[in-house]
């Protein structure tokens, strides 16, 4: 059982890493660009040509120490980077994460290879762009409800890492929080593990491997922070020349070489076993030669047919007992598509007995809209199947229609069948049912795509359509427009009332802003009390683009300026009405096509809106 639980929680979180965040660990990553470092940086190496670099020995699969050797992604980063640099980074060893910290604060390190930039951290280094990103989330014993968010560890003990980044963040943003303080993530796991704590918070990453290591199978993944884990490397206060340098030679880097490195530290199993599917490929493969070689005695030697009968018999009695034995569905198909053998696995995954589908057509098996899909695999294999292209194993995900009218989905792994001419026969596969799988993906994709408060799309969402916007921006030449919002007046409310009451204002603020823009404009949250709006397709002239855009725009700000009005049980549990007024600041930047990157546009109607505050708040500005 335990064993079962662990499975869950990898596949629930390999999914979850993989869906919320595609390619999260270079996420940043662009284009490399050549390494040149000015003739002042090349003497400064010159001059320094060692450095002593800090290193976490226990924080795998990042970095650590095993066996005297420190190993890991990180360090595999480090030394690509002075392979790059020519320069010797010298680990500082035997010395444990806080010892690490204490003398980066001292300025008796020149660097440290995986650390979070935070305030306090900012006093005594410098840092460069993070290199990987991951998000933060909480893990618990999976005896309550499920968590969710960091508000709802409100006077629960939590357990974190000392001189972790989330330690300095939980004190600072959630004092309520009653946190537990340890020297490692494992003994910060093993607390939750044993009911000592009621929650963990920290990176995915690390958090997952320390579970599949350690075997906690009561753990179970609770809720995603808005934090996030932004590793990058540091450099102390008297080595600025260093932090321009290291900056240099990530950005050098090709990202496929990036890419692989995190690959081979942070891989993780996903999809259908492979030794499941090697045990049945095996399987039927030894039955079909056992077949095939008994047709081949039978035809030479007429005399042994009674001997080659029985043997058939027997080896059919085997494939039978194989085939009823195992959860997922055997079946087989001729050239048309009619089913000509299915096992009896078919009743507990749809409902039907073997022989109420035998002599059917396979499409009656699935829904119009899997019938389409699979039509068009088809009709494409078939067109590279006469360009004497070998095709692999067919691999599709179809809903298929159950006996009580439900629909479930499931998962097919097909092959052809040839005779000893090479034309097709028919068709054999595996069918496993994915509806619960499919069901995660769709949840996980909605977190990686949505705010949880306000349910408007996040940052990740608005990145796609931007780039979506500006491609149809540059076939028709019409100016379209970025506009970025700061609430003026969200802090006192949060102040006064609570952060209860700040998020009744996020949602209707987020519905005023629905309810204020075009079917083809898009909205999202950015974050805190910033919100941002693409306004897509004006004219083709800048000036009329510009007077419909602002007339757009003043009907929002007017919106958001109305007052707004909540009804909330106080801590007396007595009702309190409460108004309160909250204007916006808000910033335009104007594009056409893709002459300028969406991070300038991004960077251009940031400045606007903080012009728009400096202007007395409550106005709007172009970035001209």
């Amino acid at each position: 059982m335990n064993n079962i639980k662990i499975k869950n929680y990898q596949i629930f979180l390999f999914l979850f890493c993989f869906l919320f965040s595609v390619n999260i660990f270079a996420l940043d990553k662009l284009d490399s660009t050549p390494f040149v470092l000015t003739q002042n940086e090349k003497n400064w190496i010159e001059t320094h040509p060692i450095i002593k670099v800090g290193v976490d020995r226990d924080y795998a699969p990042y970095e650590w120490l095993e066996n005297g050797e420190y190993k890991g992604l990180a360090v595999d980063y480090m030394k690509r980077i002075e392979k790059i640099v020519g320069i010797e980074f010298q680990i500082v060893k035997n010395k444990s994460w806080n010892e690490i910290i204490n003398m980066a604060k001292k300025g008796e390190l020149d660097m440290i290879t995986s650390i979070v930039q935070t305030p306090e951290r900012s006093k005594y280094l410098n840092f460069t762009e993070f290199y990987r990103k991951s998000p933060v989330i909480i893990i618990d014993r999976g005896e309550n409800g499920f968590i969710g968010g960091l508000k709802y560890l409100n006077n629960k003990r939590v357990s974190v890492e000392k001189n972790y980044f989330m330690e300095e963040i939980l004190r600072k943003n959630y004092p309520n929080i009653k946190l537990q303080i340890v020297d490692s993530t494992k003994k910060a796991l093993e607390l939750v593990n044993r009911g000592e704590v009621d929650a963990y918070v920290g990176d995915l990453g690390l958090s997952d491997y320390l579970i599949k290591k350690n075997n906690f199978s009561n753990l179970r993944f609770s809720g995603q922070t808005e934090y996030f884990s932004d590793q990058g490397f540091a450099v102390t206060k008297n080595n600025a020349e260093l932090l321009t340098i290291l900056n240099k030679a990530v950005k050098s880097l090709p990202e496929d070489e990036i890419q692989n490195t995190f690959n081979y530290w942070l891989s993780a199993e996903r999809g259908v076993n492979i030794k499941t599917i090697v045990f049945y490929a095996i399987g039927v493969l030894f039955i079909l030669l056992i077949i095939i070689y008994w047709v081949y005695r039978l035809r030479s030697e007429i005399t042994q047919r009674k001997i080659i009968e029985n043997k058939l018999k027997e080896s059919e009695s085997h494939y039978r007992q194989l085939t009823e034995d195992i959860n997922d569905v055997i079946w087989k198909v001729d050239t048309n598509f009619i089913i000509t053998y299915i096992s009896p696995a078919d009743e507990r995954f749809r409902g039907f007995k073997a022989s109420e589908v035998i002599g059917k057509s396979v499409f009656e098996l699935f829904t119009d809209e899997s019938i389409t899909l699979l039509n068009k695999k088809l009709k494409e294999r078939l067109e590279l199947s006469q360009k004497g292209i070998k095709l692999p194993p067919l691999k599709i995900e179809l809903q298929h229609k159950c006996k009580d009218g439900t629909i479930i989905w499931g998962e097919i792994l097909s092959k052809q069948e040839f005779d000893v001419n090479g034309n097709i026969i028919g068709y054999h596969g595996i069918t496993r049912e994915i509806t619960e799988r499919r069901e995660l993906q769709e949840k996980i994709e909605q977190l990686a795509y949505c705010d949880t408060l306000t349910k408007l799309p996040n940052r990740r969402y608005l990145e796609e359509k931007m780039s979506f916007i500006m491609s149809n921006s540059e076939r028709s030449q019409k100016y379209c427009a970025l506009v970025f919002i700061d609430l003026d007046n969200f802090k006192p409310l949060n102040d006064t009332y609570g952060h209860n009451v700040g998020d009744l204002l996020l949602i209707e603020v987020s519905n005023r802003l629905k309810n204020s823009i075009r079917k083809l404009d898009a909205v999202a949250r950015m974050g805190g009390d910033e919100f941002v709006i693409i306004l897509d397709e004006f004219d083709e002239d800048k000036d009329i683009s510009k007077q419909n855009i602002f007339k757009v725009v003043e009907k929002i700000r007017l919106s958001l300026a109305q007052p707004y009005k909540f009804n909330i049980i106080n801590e007396e549990n007595r009702n309190l009405d409460i108004e309160h007024c909250c204007t916006a600041s808000i910033g335009i930047c104007m594009f056409k096509g893709e002459q300028e990157s969406s991070i300038n546009i991004f960077k251009c109607a940031d400045l606007a809106m903080y012009e728009a505050k400096e202007s007395g708040r409550n106005t709007i500005k172009f970035n001209e």
